[in-house]
């Protein structure tokens, strides 16, 4: 494998500061959260990976449970922040660890024991990055379905509350705004599919092949991780989208957009 330094990588950072330069000359306004994200994204791999190193050749139970134990979290607490209006207190967080920990945790620990059946099963050079491709994947699709669900909510209380005054359920009255939220959370889900092999080279594949594996080795692995991730993805947006349902109304079936908090 062909080494990378840390000049390499200074040179391209040097490459998105000069995109916000230009950005911000025709007319982005986003340009300190662009440099932020990148020096946030460059902070955190560096730390993790000083981090995997450790823990690999620890091969610790508890430390590789801790890993995951934050990675969730902070999944969790990302698609809380991604949404314009967010449930009030931890409710938000603990919809998207409970929906991720539904799926992505459980399809983890399925695939660990019966398809790759490493020795001993929670080996972490496997664990921990499949772990982080299902939660990446599952946590956009999940905030893009629970940051429609909760805004279609707010901007269609008249229609929700005209359906509950003619009969229907709570269930039945925001049934139109679910379909929209799951349509929303899967567009990119399957844009992915569709693309993979023939548009792009998808990630885990592409570092395998770079790191000297075997093409078809690599493709076999990458099949599985994208049917892991269609699977993740949908059931935890389907989990995500029906909790969240449900605390929109009260034991009445009124509807209470008073949980929702507008994030400015």
């Amino acid at each position: 494998m062909i080494l990378i330094s840390y000049w390499d990588l200074a040179t391209l950072s040097f490459l998105v500061f000069l995109l916000g330069l230009f950005l911000w000359l025709n007319g982005f306004s986003q340009v300190k959260h662009l440099w932020w994200a990148t020096t946030r994204m460059v902070v955190q791999l560096l730390f993790m990976g000083v981090w995997l190193s450790w823990v690999f050749y620890s091969e610790n139970p508890l430390w590789i449970a801790l890993v995951g134990i934050v990675m969730l979290s902070a999944a969790g607490y990302e698609i809380t922040k991604r949404q314009q209006y967010r449930f009030k207190r931890l409710h938000g967080l603990m919809i998207g660890f409970l929906s991720l920990s539904f799926t992505a945790l459980l399809l983890l620990i399925g695939v660990l024991t019966l398809v790759i059946q490493p020795e001993p099963w929670y080996q972490p050079q496997y664990a921990i990055p499949l772990l982080g491709m299902l939660l990446g994947n599952s946590m956009t699709a999940i905030g893009l379905g629970l940051d429609s669900l909760t805004r279609n909510a707010v901007q269609m209380k008249a229609k929700i509350e005209a359906q509950l005054a003619l009969g229907k359920t709570a269930k039945q009255s925001l049934d139109f705004i679910k379909q929209q939220s799951l349509h929303a959370a899967m567009i990119p889900v399957m844009n992915m599919l569709v693309a993979a092999g023939i548009i792009s080279l998808p990630g885990m594949m592409t570092g395998q092949i770079l790191a000297g594996a075997d093409p078809m080795e690599a493709v076999k692995y990458q099949i599985m991780i994208m049917l892991l991730i269609a699977t993740s993805t949908g059931f935890g947006t389907l989990i995500a989208v029906n909790y969240a349902g449900k605390q929109l109304f009260d034991a009445r079936q009124r509807l209470k957009t008073s949980v929702l908090i507008k994030v400015k």
